[in-house]
């Protein structure tokens, strides 16, 4: 994951909360076990107060179903939603932010527009890499009661491919009847039918599961990288709590590599490492790639270095 967009967790002096939580039913049930557990850490009340008006302010947007909320320095630094729910939940505070399950979240979904075609109209949505709806648009028959026709597929098909230019997407949904899948295929231009997924059932499943190959053949790329240096002794590679953390102190590293969400339950610097670790990468505009049991790391921490 590119860290820039975190950047404002920087210098900001803490204590912090960090919570991660599955916002569809009942979410004011997890909020009120989650705001029992923080309560019981004895976190800021006036930071409590900020996640609490958040949280049960909020609307899910249509489509996502999880939530990362970090709250520090009277204010609240990050809010964003994610299309996959994290498993159970997580609540924390402490002196520094946590956000490695924000990393793990919230892997970039392929831009994309979706359109669901009806008998009577068509309902199309562009969405960003973080799965944020950036345009919504619907196109119905001119009279009512009646099947859409050549000129309104036309119509259809123009404001699909203007949201796929829009937002460069290389995907482009087609969802609902088959006829009217079909029709609309046909109606538009040529040089778009390599873009086109056909999808019988809910459209969001079909992209985040196209979404995952495309994250797993990126996270791949980093894990051979790594490998590779780490054969070729260039010393672009390193591993371990102590080497990596040098590296990050210094600004040379390009990626940072981690096996989990948790590094362990190891400190560094006086901290936990998989607060510290993560914050520096930020501090240092590096990547932050998970990358499971994919390739063996010392300390569970790994570094790929500016060349």
């Amino acid at each position: 994951m590119h860290t820039a967009s975190l950047h404002n967790l920087v210098d900001i002096e803490g204590p912090f909360i960090s919570v991660f939580l599955d916002v569809g039913d009942h979410v004011d049930l997890r909020w009120r076990a989650m705001r029992d557990q923080l309560q019981a850490m004895a976190a800021d009340p006036y930071l409590m107060a900020l996640a609490h008006r958040a949280i049960t302010s909020g609307v899910t947007p249509r489509g996502l179903a999880g939530r990362s909320l970090i709250v520090g320095g009277g204010q609240v630094l990050v809010d964003r939603y994610v299309p996959v729910p994290p498993t159970g939940y997580t609540a924390r505070t402490g002196p520094l932010p946590y956000f490695l399950p924000l990393i793990e979240l919230s892997e970039p979904l392929l831009p994309h527009v979706v359109v669901q075609v009806g008998e009577h109209g068509a309902d199309l949505r562009g969405v960003d890499p973080t799965g944020r709806p950036v345009a919504v648009a619907s196109v119905g028959a001119r009279r009512p009661g009646r099947r859409l026709d050549a000129e309104e597929l036309a119509d259809v098909a123009e404001e699909a491919t203007a949201l796929v230019d829009r937002l460069g997407a290389p995907l482009l949904v087609l969802a609902g009847p088959l006829a009217g899948r079909r029709s609309l295929r046909v109606a538009l231009p040529t040089r778009y039918h390599h873009l086109v997924v056909e999808v019988e059932g809910p459209p969001d499943r079909a992209v985040l599961h196209l979404a995952g190959r495309a994250n797993q053949d990126a996270r791949r790329v980093v894990v051979e990288r790594f490998r590779d240096e780490s054969t070729r002794l260039t010393g672009r590679a390193v591993h371990g709590l102590e080497a990596v953390e040098r590296e990050l102190k210094a600004g040379r590293v390009e990626t940072l590599l981690l096996t989990d969400t948790l590094v362990g339950s190891r400190e560094v610097d006086g901290g936990r490492a998989d607060e510290v670790l993560p914050l520096r990468a930020v501090e240092c505009g590096a990547e932050i790639v998970l990358v499971g049991g994919a390739v063996r790391l010392h300390e569970d921490v790994g570094a790929l270095l500016r060349a």
